[in-house]
């Protein structure tokens, strides 16, 4: 068989390794060292086909190339370069701090022993400083009850305004520090904080004023008169509250205050965190009866034309426009339920308003009636769905209980209040703030004796940490510390460079014969016997294999099961390079001593 010079192409060994298995159960692999296919990234080998063998070694010879490609790379030790330090610290800033107990860098008397009951150490808060022991302090009963006042901003909203929230907490307390085993320091280093009572009061007030004044904060840089602006909501107006609860704003005064709005009504939507309430009825109920302070809200679709036969759909609730009665101002209608209920019903404009169905699932008002241009007689409905009534103390969110007033068909007021106690190793409030109890714990030894040290508070902070970072590379400083090196570690530690074949590295045995065994220049791959390959049979001998197919059947077998791989470190007949043979005692032995033989390159590392 006549074949030309097979050019390799270097592809991914997983694209070798998936395509052909391991198929030999008789040849073994001998060890075969990486650097006989290749060397410094480059094929060091040629594959020898014989120019009379079958198309299947032709394949098996281009198999052997593609693998050997897969190996062509250099590595590359990874270097870190222009590297920088990015250090950040945690500057969160409570805003209150509630003291349990500190006798750090205090006096002798105040000095613990670890292993002394810690409650008996002058130490704790009694409410103006830490000078008392545990049984005449704030804690003797776990519960601080004075009164936490602090602010939420934006915890709501009616339409464009923003509404902020007064937040009062009471009975702050630490679970388990009043129980009589709770006494060494190391059992104050955590507890679980109960918070009995939140109330956040959300005052439906909006004003716009004018601040003037000095700053004394660099967060407002112009000395200068501040438009008006809604700025800040729902504030008591007198400056005292500004300075308490916006400390940037300290040193200015409040003029030209203006209400904006007052109050939320009929057809508006308040918005308290995540959840929404479109109000459909003010001191009334789904019925649209009086129920005194209460609200009711749902879905308002709002208004629109719909034609005689048709359907639509609101939400999960189905209405058909049976019939219209353009002369009486009437409708004939279907409203069909999420579960397939049905009612009929007849709405009249200028009778019955509107119509309830499916307690609260649906409302229907009916506006008008007219023919239209194309004698389809049309109706105008307003549709609201999913509504429900809400009486000032019930639970309106899980877990908060609702408290407002009405008057005069507006909400005038509103807060919310926690159903259940609050706890948890660090509490949240509103998506906004969380309540956790922080200690630190030293220790020290002198003259055999051990002492400790604990700094107690309960933080009303940010829920979220909030985190100032710097950014240095070498030479430079952080906070009066030099930056002198910078310790990296990569992985993986090296980089794998791929190389292309630049030349075939696949050749037929005549074409070796030709320029002469000695001049090879290269190890030698040969796939084939010597029945098949002609260089096979000349380094028979050498490599201690039979040269006829007799022989080589009564030796080594027949089929796929007769195949055999011989490595010969150097082979003096081409100038002391590498052999390898790949052959069976036919083409299915030599298919199958290829497939091994990609098996093995597969593994190699």
């Amino acid at each position: 068989m006549k074949v030309k010079k097979i050019a390799a192409l270097a592809v991914g060994a997983a694209v070798a390794g998936a395509t052909l298995g391991f198929a030999s159960a008789q040849g073994e692999v001998p060890e075969i060292p990486k650097d006989f296919f290749v060397k410094d990234g480059k094929p060091n080998v040629k594959i020898v086909v014989g120019s009379e063998g079958a198309a299947m070694d032709v394949v098996s010879a281009a198999d052997i190339a593609a693998a050997i490609g897969s190996l062509l790379y250099t590595e590359k030790d990874v270097e870190v370069t222009d590297a920088t330090v990015v250090a950040r610290k945690d500057v969160t800033e409570p805003i209150e701090k509630i003291p349990v107990f500190d006798n750090y860098d205090t006096n002798t008397a105040h000095k613990y022993k670890v292993g002394d009951n810690l409650k008996d150490v002058p130490a704790w808060w009694n409410g103006s400083d830490f000078v008392a022991n545990f049984s005449t302090s704030v804690w003797n009963d776990g519960v601080y009850d004075k009164a936490v006042e602090i602010r939420i901003d934006n915890i709501g909203s009616v339409g464009s305004y923003d509404l902020a929230a007064n937040l009062t907490l009471k009975g702050i307390a630490l679970d388990g520090i009043t129980d009589s085993e709770v006494d060494v320091i190391d059992d104050f280093e955590d507890f679980t904080v109960n918070v009995s009572t939140v109330v956040a009061n959300i005052s439906l007030v909006v004003y716009n004023y004018t601040l003037k004044g000095q700053p004394t904060v660099d967060k407002i840089t112009k000395d200068e008169t501040i438009p008006e602006v809604n700025l800040i909501t729902n504030l008591f107006l007198d400056n005292s509250t500004l300075a308490k609860f916006y400390p940037d704003y300290d040193g200015y005064t409040i003029e030209g205050v203006k209400v904006l709005k007052s109050g939320v009504g009929e057809g508006e939507t308040l918005k308290i965190l995540d959840n929404e309430y479109p109000i459909v009825f003010i001191g009334k109920d789904i019925q649209e009866t009086a129920c005194g302070d209460c609200f009711t809200y749902g879905k308002d679709w709002g208004e629109d034309y719909y034609n005689q036969g048709e359907t639509h759909n609101f939400g999960d609730y189905k209405v058909t426009i049976l019939d219209i009665d353009v002369a009486r101002d009437k409708a004939f209608i279907k409203v069909e339920s999420p579960s397939g209920d049905t009612e009929t019903t007849t709405l009249a404009v200028g009778g019955t308003e509107a119509q309830t169905f499916f307690d609260g699932g649906i409302r229907i008002q009916i506006k008008d009636t007219f023919v239209g241009i194309s004698g389809t007689n049309a109706v105008k409905l307003h549709v609201w769905t999913d509504l429900k009534t809400v009486k000032s103390g019930d639970e309106i969110m899980p877990g908060w209980i609702a408290e407002f007033k009405v008057d005069s068909g507006k909400i005038i007021w509103f807060a919310l209040e926690n159903k259940n106690t609050l706890s948890d190793k660090r509490v949240p409030l509103f998506n906004t703030y969380a309540v956790d109890y922080k200690a630190t714990i030293r220790k020290k030894k002198k003259d055999d004796v051990e002492y400790g040290t604990l700094t107690a508070y309960i933080y009303i902070e940010p829920l979220e940490t909030q985190y100032e970072t710097v950014e240095a590379a070498i030479g430079e400083s952080i906070d009066d510390y030099e930056v002198v090196d910078v310790k990296a570690e990569v992985s993986p530690e090296v980089a794998y460079i791929p190389q292309k074949l630049t030349a075939p590295i696949t050749v037929l045995d005549t074409e070796v014969l030709e320029q002469g065994l000695e001049n090879v220049g290269s190890n030698l791959i040969l796939v084939g016997g010597p029945v098949v390959n002609k260089v096979t049979a000349a380094l028979a001998e050498d490599l201690g294999v039979p040269l006829t197919y007799e022989e080589w059947a009564e030796k080594f077998g027949t089929g796929k099961e007769g195949w055999t791989i011989v490595y010969k470190e150097q082979c003096g007949k081409i100038g002391g390079y590498g052999v390898v043979l790949v052959a069976g005692s036919d083409r299915e032995g030599t298919r199958a001593a290829a497939e091994a033989l990609l098996d093995y390159i597969a593994n190699l590392e």
